[in-house]
């Protein structure tokens, strides 16, 4: 529905299509966001570190790898097993943390298309204005003699 000023003048503030398009993206990717983060604080792969055998085995593999002693096949698959699960985790709240940058990117953008109709309904205003204002002085001036 269009918005009407003082003077009758029609302003159709309502959504663009690009306008609904950015929201329902912005809905989209932070519906996202939330599932991530939630996924990520109660599922127990990203909570726990992992069964506390493999973990002894992964330290016992970096150990002998300092020390430069061979290591045991179970050993270094339980660091190799380890180092995936840290990478995939790291990836995963990285993954979290580009989408809230989208999310910043698509905020900007529809801040961006607000401010653009603003402006263009701004600029018809002040166009009826200025076209009022031309014709309001010829046709209130008197036409005869002022009578006391």
């Amino acid at each position: 529905m269009p918005d009407t000023g003082p003077a009758g003048q029609g302003f159709d503030l309502r959504l663009t299509l690009r306008q609904r398009r950015l929201r329902v993206l912005t809905a989209v990717v932070l519906a996202l966001i939330v599932g991530m983060v939630a996924l990520g604080a109660r599922h127990p792969f990203f909570r726990s570190a992992g069964q506390p055998a493999v973990r002894a085995l992964a330290r016992q593999a970096v150990a002998a790898r300092r020390a430069g002693a061979p290591v045991a096949r179970s050993a270094e698959r339980a660091r190799r097993a380890v180092a995936v699960r840290l990478a995939f985790i790291g990836a995963y709240w990285s993954v979290c943390f580009l989408l809230s940058g989208v999310l910043l990117v698509l905020a900007w953008l529809d801040v961006r298309e607000v401010r653009r109709k603003l402006l263009a309904a701004r600029m018809s205003m002040m166009r009826t204005g200025a076209s009022n204002e031309a014709e309001a002085p010829a046709s209130s001036a008197p036409t005869g003699p002022a009578t006391p």
